[in-house]
């Protein structure tokens, strides 16, 4: 790991001071690229480095000429909101940072539930809508129940039964606000196959095997090498792989569904499939039937119950999980932040060296962070 502490981490303000940079390369406005930087350096904050700072090639790719990926990002463009009544509203990404769709999203259900108590907002024509978790948190910072149904136009996954790229991860999140009986919102997010597609981009970063289960090929074999897999090769498995992934399947058509119908957006099997990512955002006021008490009740016992358990150290967690025993959803984003906030993010090499090849590429290299220099994609 390459960083400004003694552990090799990088302090949150001068990652994101950077990729603002970065973001402002590809044409965003300098409010934007603040924005975007920010929704990144967040999810590196809290582990997920599949949906952090290593997206920045892509999306300055996508700004400035779309070809490297199958989506354009309009660097300049703003969502906006193009219906609304008391209880529901549609967010036109308008192929703007998928970001600050998503941000325009959640910000929407949460004014339109605190007023009416329920909202429903779909957002279509978004680009890479970031890490989904993040809009649950947000809502549920604000004290909202949410739930989101996201899918995308790029094709990973296969259905039961085939090896053949058929439909993308599909990934739903579910945020629950705790109020003041956790210091963090209980929050799931979740691809609707064995693993998101980010994830084999980091094991491809960093070098290492994709676990057997993951994916699959047309002789019903695995494919573990990542570098092979971001090739094209065999495809990934809905959650639940070989003995139950119908149940993933079913949930991300379900998921798939729920967001297109909900947003008015084609899914795949549509003409003109090729718009980015949409969805459907549902907020709820959980004080409608209850008061804030009863929510931090609730969850505490649930909590304290779920920490009883008897763990084993015979028995994996699985090879991403945290830690050796189950957390509530939510807890060890929280407990990963905090770490990087007082110790640096660790970002792996090869992704610290992609990003300052790209900083020498659009002539930024005084904005290379003095803990990167020297990295190069050679390292």
């Amino acid at each position: 790991m390459l960083g400004d502490h003694d552990d090799g981490g990088i302090e949150a303000g001068r990652l994101e001071a950077f990729a603002t940079r970065l973001l402002e390369a590809a044409g965003a406005p300098a409010d934007t690229a603040g924005l975007v930087a920010e929704s990144l350096v967040r999810a590196d904050l809290r582990g997920h480095h599949s949906h952090g700072t290593r997206r920045i090639p892509s999306y300055v790719a996508a700004a400035l000429d779309g070809r490297r990926d199958r989506y354009r990002i309009d660097p300049a463009a703003r969502p906006t909101v193009t219906s609304a009544g008391p209880t529901h509203a549609l967010v036109d990404g308008r192929d703007a940072f998928g970001q600050l769709a998503g941000r325009e999203a959640v910000d929407v259900a949460v004014e339109t539930a605190e007023e009416s108590g329920v909202a429903v907002v779909g957002v279509r024509d978004a680009t890479h809508l970031g890490r989904i978790g993040e809009w649950s948190e947000r809502a549920a910072d604000r004290g909202l129940l949410f739930a989101a149904f996201v899918y995308n136009h790029g094709v990973t996954v296969a259905p039961p039964g085939s090896a053949q790229r058929r439909y993308s991860t599909n990934p739903v999140s579910f945020g629950i606000p705790t109020f003041d009986a956790l210091e963090f919102p209980v929050v799931l997010d979740m691809a609707t196959s064995q693993v998101a597609n980010g994830k084999t981009a980091e094991f491809a970063a960093r070098g290492d095997p994709l676990p057997d289960a993951w994916t699959v090929t047309d002789e019903g074999g695995s494919v573990t090498d990542a570098r092979a897999f971001r090739d094209g090769a065999g495809a990934l498995l809905p959650l639940g792989g070989l003995v139950a992934g119908y149940k993933g399947f079913g949930l991300a058509m379900v998921a798939e569904l729920f967001g297109g119908i909900g947003a008015d957006a084609p899914v795949h099997g549509e003409a003109e499939t090729d718009r980015g990512c949409a969805g459907t955002f549902l907020a709820v006021d959980p004080t409608l039937v209850g008061d804030r008490g009863t929510v931090e009740d609730r969850v505490l016992a649930l909590r304290e119950y779920i920490a009883e358990t008897e763990f084993s150290g015979a028995v994996p967690t699985g090879p991403t999980a945290y830690g050796d025993r189950a957390l509530l959803p939510g807890e060890p984003e929280h407990l990963t932040e905090r770490a990087g906030r007082e110790h640096g993010i660790p970002l792996a090499p090869g992704d610290v060296a992609t990003l300052c090849d790209l900083a020498v590429e659009h002539g930024l290299e005084g904005a290379i962070p003095s803990a990167f220099d020297g990295a190069t994609a050679e390292d």
